[in-house]
Protein backbone atom coordinates (compact mmCIF):
# COMPACT_ATOMS: atom_id res chain seq x y z
CA UNK A 1 0.00 0.00 0.00
CA UNK A 2 1.34 3.25 -0.47
CA UNK A 3 2.32 5.40 2.40
CA UNK A 4 0.08 8.60 3.52
CA UNK A 5 1.96 12.01 2.16
CA UNK A 6 1.81 13.86 5.69
CA UNK A 7 3.69 17.24 6.22
CA UNK A 8 4.27 19.49 9.22
CA UNK A 9 3.81 23.07 9.92
CA UNK A 10 4.17 26.18 11.67
CA UNK A 11 2.50 29.58 11.35
CA UNK A 12 2.94 31.97 14.07
CA UNK A 13 4.07 30.43 17.62
CA UNK A 14 6.48 28.81 19.46
CA UNK A 15 7.12 25.28 17.98
CA UNK A 16 6.50 23.78 20.97
CA UNK A 17 3.37 21.59 19.47
CA UNK A 18 5.66 20.40 16.40
CA UNK A 19 8.55 19.63 19.34
CA UNK A 20 5.83 17.39 21.33
CA UNK A 21 5.40 14.87 17.90
CA UNK A 22 9.42 14.69 17.94
CA UNK A 23 9.54 13.83 21.50
CA UNK A 24 7.81 10.78 21.38
CA UNK A 25 10.96 9.41 20.83
CA UNK A 26 9.59 5.24 21.39
CA UNK A 27 7.17 5.67 18.73
CA UNK A 28 8.71 8.15 16.06
CA UNK A 29 10.49 5.76 14.09
CA UNK A 30 7.47 3.76 13.82
CA UNK A 31 6.19 6.77 12.65
CA UNK A 32 8.28 7.18 10.13
CA UNK A 33 8.01 4.07 8.36
CA UNK A 34 4.36 3.85 8.65
CA UNK A 35 3.76 7.02 6.78
CA UNK A 36 5.83 9.29 3.63
CA UNK A 37 7.08 12.40 5.69
CA UNK A 38 6.84 15.13 2.48
CA UNK A 39 7.92 18.42 4.68
CA UNK A 40 8.97 18.29 8.87
CA UNK A 41 11.56 21.26 9.03
CA UNK A 42 12.42 20.34 12.88
CA UNK A 43 13.62 17.13 11.07
CA UNK A 44 14.44 17.43 7.08
CA UNK A 45 15.32 20.04 5.29
CA UNK A 46 13.60 19.50 2.09
CA UNK A 47 10.47 22.02 1.44
CA UNK A 48 7.99 19.99 -0.63
CA UNK A 49 4.67 21.99 -2.46
CA UNK A 50 2.62 18.89 -3.90
CA UNK A 51 -0.60 17.24 -2.69
CA UNK A 52 -0.71 16.27 0.88
CA UNK A 53 -2.86 13.25 2.82
CA UNK A 54 -2.70 14.72 6.16
CA UNK A 55 -0.89 18.12 7.09
CA UNK A 56 -0.40 19.01 10.75
CA UNK A 57 -0.64 23.11 11.39
CA UNK A 58 0.74 24.51 14.50
CA UNK A 59 0.58 28.20 15.72
CA UNK A 60 -2.34 30.98 14.94
CA UNK A 61 -3.16 33.63 11.88
CA UNK A 62 -2.02 36.30 13.22
CA UNK A 63 -0.50 37.69 9.77
CA UNK A 64 -1.38 37.95 5.42
CA UNK A 65 1.88 35.31 5.61
CA UNK A 66 0.55 32.79 8.15
CA UNK A 67 -3.14 33.56 5.69
CA UNK A 68 -1.66 32.65 2.22
CA UNK A 69 0.36 29.73 3.92
CA UNK A 70 -2.88 28.06 5.15
CA UNK A 71 -5.32 28.64 2.75
CA UNK A 72 -2.44 27.07 0.25
CA UNK A 73 -1.99 24.24 2.83
CA UNK A 74 -5.64 23.60 2.69
CA UNK A 75 -5.82 23.33 -1.07
CA UNK A 76 -2.96 20.91 -1.43
CA UNK A 77 -4.38 18.83 1.70
CA UNK A 78 -7.13 15.80 2.33
CA UNK A 79 -6.98 15.70 5.96
CA UNK A 80 -5.91 19.46 8.13
CA UNK A 81 -5.14 19.22 11.34
CA UNK A 82 -5.04 21.96 13.99
CA UNK A 83 -2.34 20.57 16.06
CA UNK A 84 -2.29 23.08 19.53
CA UNK A 85 -3.94 25.40 21.20
CA UNK A 86 -2.51 28.19 18.85
CA UNK A 87 -3.84 26.35 16.52
CA UNK A 88 -7.12 25.70 17.67
CA UNK A 89 -8.18 28.70 19.96
CA UNK A 90 -5.95 31.54 18.78
CA UNK A 91 -4.15 31.30 22.05
CA UNK A 92 -1.79 34.05 23.96
CA UNK A 93 -1.58 36.27 20.22
CA UNK A 94 -5.85 36.24 20.30
CA UNK A 95 -5.59 38.85 23.38
CA UNK A 96 -3.81 41.46 21.40
CA UNK A 97 -7.41 43.16 20.49
CA UNK A 98 -8.94 42.47 23.82
CA UNK A 99 -5.62 43.85 26.34
CA UNK A 100 -3.35 47.18 26.45
CA UNK A 101 -0.22 46.20 24.04
CA UNK A 102 1.94 47.34 26.79
CA UNK A 103 0.76 44.39 29.03
CA UNK A 104 1.01 41.59 26.93
CA UNK A 105 4.07 42.53 25.30
CA UNK A 106 6.26 40.04 27.12
CA UNK A 107 3.63 37.43 25.82
CA UNK A 108 3.85 37.74 22.08
CA UNK A 109 5.51 35.78 19.89
CA UNK A 110 8.52 37.79 17.54
CA UNK A 111 8.19 36.30 13.68
CA UNK A 112 9.42 38.30 10.58
CA UNK A 113 6.66 38.88 8.49
CA UNK A 114 7.02 39.90 4.69
CA UNK A 115 3.29 41.72 5.20
CA UNK A 116 1.72 43.00 7.82
CA UNK A 117 -0.37 41.56 10.92
CA UNK A 118 -3.79 40.98 10.07
CA UNK A 119 -6.35 42.88 12.43
CA UNK A 120 -7.16 39.98 15.11
CA UNK A 121 -5.09 36.33 15.78
CA UNK A 122 -7.63 33.57 14.15
CA UNK A 123 -7.54 30.47 14.96
CA UNK A 124 -7.32 28.15 11.42
CA UNK A 125 -10.70 27.21 11.46
CA UNK A 126 -11.96 30.74 11.14
CA UNK A 127 -10.14 30.99 8.33
CA UNK A 128 -10.28 27.13 6.53
CA UNK A 129 -11.97 24.53 6.73
CA UNK A 130 -10.40 21.87 9.50
CA UNK A 131 -11.39 18.33 9.81
CA UNK A 132 -9.59 17.41 13.19
CA UNK A 133 -8.73 19.01 16.12
CA UNK A 134 -5.35 18.25 18.92
CA UNK A 135 -5.54 20.98 21.30
CA UNK A 136 -3.84 21.88 24.38
CA UNK A 137 -0.55 23.77 25.31
CA UNK A 138 1.80 21.52 24.30
CA UNK A 139 -0.93 18.76 23.32
CA UNK A 140 -0.27 15.46 24.99
CA UNK A 141 2.15 13.57 22.61
CA UNK A 142 0.31 10.25 23.43
CA UNK A 143 -2.81 11.74 22.29
CA UNK A 144 -0.88 12.48 19.01
CA UNK A 145 0.75 9.31 18.79
CA UNK A 146 -2.87 7.85 19.62
CA UNK A 147 -4.08 10.03 16.99
CA UNK A 148 -1.98 9.28 14.52
CA UNK A 149 -2.29 5.56 14.79
CA UNK A 150 -6.11 6.27 14.29
CA UNK A 151 -6.27 7.35 11.10
CA UNK A 152 -3.27 5.36 9.64
CA UNK A 153 -5.72 2.08 9.99
CA UNK A 154 -8.88 4.23 8.34
CA UNK A 155 -10.98 4.85 11.71
CA UNK A 156 -12.93 8.31 12.70
CA UNK A 157 -11.03 10.38 15.36
CA UNK A 158 -13.40 11.46 18.38
CA UNK A 159 -12.16 14.65 20.29
CA UNK A 160 -12.77 14.37 24.19
CA UNK A 161 -15.90 16.02 25.13
CA UNK A 162 -16.79 15.84 28.87
CA UNK A 163 -15.06 18.94 30.95
CA UNK A 164 -12.03 18.40 32.58
CA UNK A 165 -14.00 18.31 36.23
CA UNK A 166 -15.02 14.57 35.24
CA UNK A 167 -11.31 13.58 34.85
CA UNK A 168 -10.71 15.05 38.09
CA UNK A 169 -13.30 13.16 39.53
CA UNK A 170 -12.30 10.09 38.51
CA UNK A 171 -8.57 10.89 39.65
CA UNK A 172 -10.64 11.48 43.10
CA UNK A 173 -8.94 15.26 43.49
CA UNK A 174 -10.19 17.82 45.91
CA UNK A 175 -11.47 20.51 44.09
CA UNK A 176 -9.49 23.53 43.54
CA UNK A 177 -13.31 26.10 43.87
CA UNK A 178 -13.43 24.67 47.33
CA UNK A 179 -9.68 26.00 48.04
CA UNK A 180 -10.33 29.11 46.70
CA UNK A 181 -8.85 28.50 43.64
CA UNK A 182 -10.43 29.89 40.58
CA UNK A 183 -10.46 26.86 37.99
CA UNK A 184 -12.04 26.95 34.73
CA UNK A 185 -12.50 22.89 34.54
CA UNK A 186 -16.18 22.90 34.72
CA UNK A 187 -16.43 24.37 31.18
CA UNK A 188 -13.26 23.31 29.94
CA UNK A 189 -12.59 20.07 27.69
CA UNK A 190 -10.43 17.61 29.55
CA UNK A 191 -8.86 14.53 27.55
CA UNK A 192 -5.39 16.31 29.62
CA UNK A 193 -5.83 13.66 32.17
CA UNK A 194 -6.17 16.53 34.44
CA UNK A 195 -2.35 16.89 34.61
CA UNK A 196 -2.71 20.52 35.84
CA UNK A 197 -5.50 20.41 38.40
CA UNK A 198 -4.05 16.93 39.49
CA UNK A 199 -0.96 18.70 40.47
CA UNK A 200 -2.43 21.87 42.26
CA UNK A 201 -2.60 24.08 39.14
CA UNK A 202 -5.57 25.71 38.19
CA UNK A 203 -7.03 24.64 34.84
CA UNK A 204 -6.31 28.18 32.30
CA UNK A 205 -8.06 26.62 29.80
CA UNK A 206 -5.52 25.52 27.11
CA UNK A 207 -8.25 22.88 25.66
CA UNK A 208 -11.08 25.16 24.80
CA UNK A 209 -14.40 25.34 26.08
CA UNK A 210 -16.91 22.17 26.06
CA UNK A 211 -19.44 22.59 23.37
CA UNK A 212 -22.13 22.88 26.13
CA UNK A 213 -20.09 25.46 28.30
CA UNK A 214 -22.83 27.60 30.64
CA UNK A 215 -20.80 30.77 30.79
CA UNK A 216 -24.30 31.80 32.85
CA UNK A 217 -24.15 29.20 35.47
CA UNK A 218 -20.47 29.09 35.78
CA UNK A 219 -20.56 32.49 36.59
CA UNK A 220 -23.02 32.16 38.90
CA UNK A 221 -21.11 29.80 40.93
CA UNK A 222 -18.19 31.80 40.85
CA UNK A 223 -20.00 35.00 42.34
CA UNK A 224 -21.30 32.97 44.83
CA UNK A 225 -17.69 31.07 45.85
CA UNK A 226 -16.85 34.76 46.06
CA UNK A 227 -14.24 35.28 42.83
CA UNK A 228 -13.92 38.67 41.38
CA UNK A 229 -15.69 38.41 37.41
CA UNK A 230 -12.60 40.44 36.40
CA UNK A 231 -10.13 38.06 37.87
CA UNK A 232 -12.13 35.07 36.25
CA UNK A 233 -12.82 36.77 32.59
CA UNK A 234 -8.75 37.54 32.73
CA UNK A 235 -7.91 33.66 33.30
CA UNK A 236 -10.03 33.12 30.69
CA UNK A 237 -8.53 35.29 28.17
CA UNK A 238 -5.10 33.68 28.59
CA UNK A 239 -5.36 30.77 26.07
CA UNK A 240 -9.01 31.48 23.90
CA UNK A 241 -9.75 35.67 24.51
CA UNK A 242 -10.82 35.25 21.07
CA UNK A 243 -13.33 32.83 21.66
CA UNK A 244 -14.67 33.54 24.71
CA UNK A 245 -15.16 37.54 23.72
CA UNK A 246 -17.45 35.83 20.70
CA UNK A 247 -18.82 33.26 23.26
CA UNK A 248 -20.10 36.42 25.47
CA UNK A 249 -20.98 38.79 22.80
CA UNK A 250 -24.33 39.90 24.02
CA UNK A 251 -24.22 38.81 27.05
Amino acid sequence: MTKPRVGFYDLTGCQGCLLSVIFNEDEILNIINAVDIKEFRFIMGEKYDGELDICFIEGGVVSNDDMDVVKKLRERSKIVIALGTCACEGNIQAMRKFHDKKDIEPLTYKKNHQNDDIDEARAIDEVIEVEYKIPGCPPDREEIKEFIKQVLIGKKWHDYKDPVCIECKLRENSCLLDKDVICLGPIIKGGCKAVCTTNGLKCYGCRGLTDDANFEEYFKMMKEKGFRMDEVKKIMDTFMARRVEKALKGK
